[in-house]
């Protein structure tokens, strides 16, 4: 989840002026539940000064929902992740979304992503706990580059 303070708006006013009709803030915070994606915008898409470089999305599905009508080579996806030993955070190159096969009627699907490595995670905590993952349906895929490259 990402949350911020009235404080913490920008008081700039050619700032504020300038990300019109967004809101300018000089510090968000971010929970660990859901993950957070930062979405960066590829060079090509960066040539309009009107457009953000980048997004920072509370879990998958708005994740799904923001990047559905880009085009794929127009940004790359990445995920702020809290290491294992719960100190540390890992920034990962996104490949993909998926999503786990079996769900219960009516409840939202338990999503995964899988690295630029090809390692798959799960999108909240409590799935890490499982032995293995359960049977997984790709939902997207995104462009990725090799990590001796800048983004």
């Amino acid at each position: 989840m990402l949350v911020t303070d009235a404080t913490w708006a920008e008081r700039d006013p050619f700032k504020q002026q300038l990300a019109t009709p967004l809101q300018a803030w000089d510090c968000v915070v971010w929970t660990d539940e859901p993950l957070t994606f930062l979405v960066v915008a590829s060079s090509k898409r960066r040539g309009d000064a009107s457009l953000p470089t980048g997004w920072l999305l509370a879990g998958p599905e708005v994740l799904l929902e923001a990047v559905s009508e880009c085009q794929r080579d127009s940004f790359l996806v990445y995920v702020l992740d809290r290491a294992t030993d719960g100190i540390g955070l890992h920034l990962y190159q996104v490949a993909g979304i998926w999503r786990e096969r079996e769900t219960n009627a009516g409840d939202e699907p338990w999503r995964w992503y899988s690295t630029s490595q090809g390692e798959l995670r799960p999108c909240t905590r409590i799935r890490r706990y499982l032995a293995s993952p359960p049977e997984l349906v790709s939902e997207r895929s995104f462009d990725t580059v090799a990590t001796n490259q800048h983004v």
